[in-house]
């Protein structure tokens, strides 16, 4: 079954943030048509104080509020060279509805230049919806939730390759069982553009344990989803343009600012069925694919070595797909992806 986009589509949806005057992210508010930028503190505890950059963008009229959040994972660039970029080309005179940008959600993980976790020793994309007291992350994912996604009423979490991982551009469809939010989900996946879109069954559904970011806003019922350009550790030109073209053409299919650019995908290529390949101790990782190689079921994907040079594990693939990113750096440590490998179904999946 087929959804064209409606704003009437009927979402339960909490909407503190739609019909208000003026609209406040931390120390960001904006009347109606205009733009603030400032902080989200985040204050110590076990661990130093944080202050998360975020702008909004309040619309002339009401409507949609859409949370673009970046800079989840620290060395994950381009969403934060992209969203300075989106801001410049909002217009809230000409919007209808609003956009919350958080520039940069970790960071003591984007300063400390960290894969992966924060010096807390967490991944802050595996503690949503977070604590008030916790560690950095766990306040980190706390203070967005209550902050950004609760006032929003669709969310996008821009990710890329972390700084080990060559990624090819690609977008999840996470399914929640509820029509109406599948249906917006889906939307804002092919209005991203980016042509490649993973679909997911197996979300945690309580969301006092929502775990990622995107599942924190569908959990309470409000379309989401996690999109991914760019990797290694580079800004590339493409990889940023896509982040930010991207944004801006959800922009438009919300109907938020009717003249931003579209880049949606007419053309997909759908993935039914995908498995995380991970390091089953730690070790050297050489890899034998590339991003975008098909690969057949057992193929090799790579070998884990110890530092004299012996074999310690072949990866292969559990099934014949694409590789949709590899580990393209040597280190490997246990329980840590070494690649990810999905399957290429024929036409949309069935929900």
């Amino acid at each position: 079954m087929r959804f064209a986009f409606t704003w009437a589509l009927p979402l339960v949806l909490a909407l503190p943030a739609y019909g208000q005057d003026a609209l406040t992210v931390g120390s960001a508010t904006a009347k109606r048509g205009e733009k603030a930028s400032g902080w989200i503190d985040v204050p110590a505890a076990a661990d130093p104080a944080v202050r998360i950059p975020v702008s909004v963008v309040h619309g002339a009229k009401p409507g949609p509020v859409l949370a673009l959040i970046a800079g989840t994972h620290g060395v994950e660039y381009t969403s934060v060279i992209a969203l300075p970029r989106v801001l410049k080309r909002l217009d809230p005179a000409r919007m209808t509805g609003s956009v919350i940008l958080v520039h940069m959600a970790n960071p003591p993980g984007f300063y400390g230049r960290r894969v992966y976790y924060g010096p807390d020793g967490l991944n802050q994309n595996r503690v949503y919806p977070g604590k008030a007291d916790g560690s950095a992350s766990e306040r980190i994912a706390h203070a967005i939730t209550k902050s950004v996604i609760d006032p929003a009423t669709h969310v996008i979490d821009m990710h890329c390759g972390d700084g080990n991982e060559s990624l090819r551009p690609y977008s999840y469809w996470d399914l929640t069982g509820n029509e109406a939010v599948d249906a917006h989900t889906r939307e804002m996946s092919l209005a991203f553009g980016l042509g490649h879109i993973v679909v997911g069954r197996d979300m945690p559904k309580d969301p006092a344990k929502s775990v990622y970011t995107t599942n924190t806003a569908l959990t309470r019922g409000k379309p989401a989803i996690t999109v991914e350009s760019g990797g290694m550790s580079l800004t590339d030109e493409t990889s940023v343009a896509a982040q930010e073209a991207g944004a801006l053409s959800v922009v438009r299919q919300l109907g938020i600012q009717a003249d931003a650019p579209s880049v949606k995908a007419t053309k997909v290529t759908w993935y039914d069925k995908s498995e995380v390949l991970r390091a089953p101790a730690d070790g050297v990782w050489y890899p034998a694919v590339d991003k975008t190689q098909m690969v057949q079921a057992g193929a090799l994907v790579g070998t884990l070595r110890d530092p004299f040079g012996a074999t310690l594990a072949e990866i292969r693939a559990p099934f014949a797909g694409e590789i949709l990113y590899v580990v393209a750096t040597p280190p490997a440590s246990k329980g840590e992806p070494l690649g990810m490998v999905a399957q290429v179904a024929a036409g949309e999946p069935a929900r």
